[in-house]
């Protein structure tokens, strides 16, 4: 939807009247801004309107004795094929001077949407599975992102890497994962995918669910592989069970006997030595 923004002294019924009167339909306000203009910084309410805006600031500005500004597809500064463009505000001032204002980068190759140096109190965005999320994200948009797949989440990774992190996560996200600095926050299993979502200090990390397990495995944290095991479907269960035995014989063939020796007491305390055939499975008998 295009905007027109009012100076912030423009009462909001005279602001609406003159909108209308411009043959555009006010739908709602979406908030205060504040552009960098070549007369300083200046404060508008803005407008989301059904209707052309272009040309309407220069209409408005001098009927409300105040700045107007206008954005729309018509000003998309650069080529929309590059996938990197700018999309600008037109201010113009009750004596007619206007000016362009770049206050957004749209970045088509991550779907996110920036605000500029030249604007206050706009919200950064981010398209991820066709819903649009406000930047800085949440740990709870980042669970519901984790939810779509890994190649969500590796999106949310780009941007943190491009934009930096704490644009891209909330601080309050940021200062609960440094807190927890030394440990998982949160770990997110996907069966259907084959992943697990890690929340780890100020890292956001993903494996893959195969090498999660193994991996717990090897540390001697058999019950949260046994809570693993419990919540897999069978089919997923069965694969990685295989995945340790694989693990297993290839351990032995290398003579890592420390890595031989976990998964066999893993496999004891798992009840799944005689199911995996592994040796080590306790004392024998005697003929």
């Amino acid at each position: 939807m295009p905007w027109i923004g009012v100076a912030e002294e423009v009462s909001e019924e005279e602001a609406r009247e003159a909108i209308r009167g411009a043959g555009l339909f006010p739908k709602k306000v979406i908030g205060t801004i504040e552009i960098k203009t070549g007369r300083g910084w200046v404060k508008f309410r803005v407008y989301e309107v059904e209707g052309s805006v272009e040309g309407v600031a220069e209409l408005l500005a001098p009927q409300v004795n105040a700045p107007v500004f206008e954005s729309g597809r018509h000003l998309i500064l650069g080529e929309a094929s590059a996938r990197l463009w700018d999309e600008g505000a037109k201010i113009v001032f009750p004596d007619g001077v206007s000016e362009v204002v770049p206050i957004f980068t749209f970045d088509g190759f991550l779907d996110v949407r920036m605000p500029t140096d030249n604007v206050k109190g706009l919200k950064a965005t981010i398209v991820v599975g066709g819903r649009t999320y406000e930047l800085p994200l949440k740990l709870s948009d980042l669970v519901e992102i984790y939810s779509m797949g890994r190649k969500a989440l590796e999106k949310v990774e780009k941007a943190a890497s491009v934009y930096g992190l704490e644009k891209v996560i909330s601080r309050d996200a940021l200062e609960e994962l440094k807190k927890r600095r030394e440990r998982v926050v949160k770990v997110e299993v996907d069966y259907e995918t084959g992943f697990v979502l890690i929340l780890e200090g100020d890292r956001i990390r993903t494996a893959p669910l195969k090498n999660f397990f193994l991996d717990l495995i090897h540390e001697g944290k058999v019950e949260r592989a046994k809570e693993i095991l419990e919540g897999a479907p069978e089919q997923v269960r069965r694969e990685l069970l295989e995945a340790l035995k694989e693990d297993y014989e290839a351990s032995k063939a290398m003579a890592l006997k420390e890595r031989q020796r976990a998964i066999e007491e893993a496999a004891r305390k798992l009840g799944l030595a005689e199911e995996l055939g592994l040796e080590g499975d306790g004392p024998r008998s005697s003929a």
